[in-house]
């Protein structure tokens, strides 16, 4: 894994950090908390839907991890659609990658499939 991606105990200091990185979801629990102190924040959370399998996710792996180097006041949390298929039931991640966005425990927006550009849009326009 690359330096900027959190491990399971790095979840809290995470959230409060400047610090740009992808938060690695793998437990149920740790998504929960993560959800849960996301809820009273104004923040942009970006959930980042994947899988093992999937070819135009793992192409998008170091755009992502680029794109959340350049913005510090967004959160993205990645999740793999086959450890937690709850999670991704819940947001309907069907085709991946998915990027869902969520502020206080909302979905306001997403896009679906290997598009930087337009992923970038996205933050931009809703991480205000």
């Amino acid at each position: 894994m690359g330096s900027n991606v959190s491990s399971v105990h790095d979840v809290h200091s995470s959230v409060g950090t400047r610090n740009a990185m992808v938060v690695e979801i793998e437990s149920r629990r740790q998504w929960r908390s993560l959800f849960d102190s996301m809820k009273c924040s104004n923040k942009l959370l970006v959930i980042d839907f994947t899988a093992a399998w999937c070819g135009p996710c793992k192409a998008m792996e170091p755009r992502v991890k680029e794109i959340a180097s350049k913005y510090s006041d967004v959160l993205f949390a990645r999740v793999d659609v086959d450890k937690l298929m709850d999670v991704a039931g819940t947001y309907k991640a069907i085709t991946l990658p998915a990027f869902v966005f969520v502020k206080r425990g909302e979905e306001i927006d997403r896009v679906v499939g290997a598009k930087p550009v337009e992923l970038v849009n996205k933050i931009e326009k809703l991480s205000v």
